[in-house]
């Protein structure tokens, strides 16, 4: 034991001294831009980012299914344990603080995009800073949310949002037809999608149909038609993220057979998927004039700390923090009942979704690493 302990401390150190790992405090809640981006330790860096528009799934959900569904759903995140270290408030974000769009909005000096809808028609109107369209248990197909009888937004109805409210909404706030597509063309569009389509949706409604090659085609031939109208609409800055190793989530380690220390069977399933994103990227930004596409490789973000846990400041990578209404950590989070007190040692926060610390970890990822990002990092496309 003590020869592990001496070997595990070796390799921190190593790892540290040469620049892999990453041990950062999440930061304070309401941190503003300045001390975040010195938390950060980013070295003069100006962004001139009019607005972010979130488009995807629950990892970046920050209220849209609160509003649809209710506070007493947990796909929602309308009852605490969720949004417990979000100011003791849970807002509609599946977690228990803030979620990677949030550090990603306040480094470049925006608040939060607030949920489409929970938004007032006069702050649909005047609200310019962006929107967030995200849903949880969305994704590519319409298929999505179905088997769980829930009116999910999925990615074309987020779209849809984006052009006939927002659009239509804030076209008119601007002095010139050119100084609106300006704004848009500046904008950041950031788009987490697919982790719905390849997980329960595939396994529910889509395996008896599709083999995993024929299916990730299809999810591929949706984003880019779906990426293309928002092209059509103004959009010119994406950033992409692929799809994380949803085999390695709390829920399906403890409900699938799985001989390793992961469902390989549904990782194997994601990265056919993700194997396709990169080039779908680059063909459209070869076609679609004036465009810059980023990917965003969240499946290494999470591959790593699964792999050297400690080097990020874990100690827990497959276990939920809140426990569900069987007093066990496989479903959902049960209402009202206290989580873990080691959450900012955790990966994930529920069965299903990461802890805050995690958000913190792929956001600032995201932002400043240029090896699980291509062909640029996040800064340097919000500052493109």
């Amino acid at each position: 034991m003590v020869k592990l302990h001496f070997w595990d401390f070796i390799i921190l150190i190593y790892l540290l001294e040469f620049g892999y790992g990453d041990v950062i405090e999440v930061p304070p809640f309401n941190i503003n831009q300045k001390d975040l981006i010195k938390h950060l330790s980013l070295v003069d860096i100006k962004i001139a980012l009019p607005a972010i528009y979130v488009f995807g799934d629950s990892f970046v959900d920050n209220g849209n299914n609160k509003a649809i569904l209710g506070n007493k759903d947990a796909i929602g995140g309308g009852y605490l344990p969720f949004g417990i270290d979000f100011d003791g408030k849970p807002t509609g974000r599946v977690t228990n603080g803030r979620i990677g769009v949030d550090f990603i909005a306040t480094v470049a000096g925006l608040p939060y995009p607030p949920p489409i809808m929970g938004m007032s028609k006069i702050d649909r109107k005047t609200i310019r800073t962006g929107v967030n369209y995200a849903s949880g248990a969305s994704g590519l197909l319409p298929q999505n949310g179905h088997f769980l009888h829930k009116n999910v937004i999925n990615f074309s109805q987020q779209v849809d949002l984006f052009e006939n409210s927002t659009m239509k909404d804030l076209k008119s706030t601007f002095d010139s037809p050119e100084g609106f597509t300006q704004y848009l063309s500046k904008s950041l569009f950031f788009i987490h999608h697919a982790s719905n389509d390849l997980g329960l949706t595939f396994e529910v409604e889509m395996e008896k149909k599709y083999s995993i090659d024929k299916y990730a085609k299809l999810l591929i031939k949706e984003f880019s038609k779906q990426l293309k109208r928002l092209y059509t609409l103004g959009a010119r800055k994406f950033f992409v993220s692929n799809v994380s190793p949803l085999g390695c989530s709390p829920f399906n380690i403890n409900t699938k057979n799985h001989s390793g220390p992961c469902v390989e069977e549904i990782n194997n399933r994601v990265s056919v998927y993700n194997g396709l994103l990169p080039g779908l990227l680059e063909k459209l930004q070869s076609i679609l004039l004036g465009s810059k596409f980023v990917l965003g490789d969240i499946y290494k973000v999470f591959q790593d700390v699964f792999e050297m846990p400690r080097s990020y400041g874990f100690k827990d990578v497959n276990t939920s923090c809140c426990i569900d209404n069987n007093g066990t950590r496989i479903q959902v989070c049960a209402p009202n009942i206290a989580p873990c007190k080691d959450k900012k040692n955790r990966v994930f926060f529920d069965p299903f979704h990461p802890s805050e610390t995690m958000h913190f970890l792929w956001a600032r990822r995201f932002l400043k690493d240029s090896s699980i990002c291509s062909p640029i990092n996040l800064i340097q496309l919000m500052q493109a």
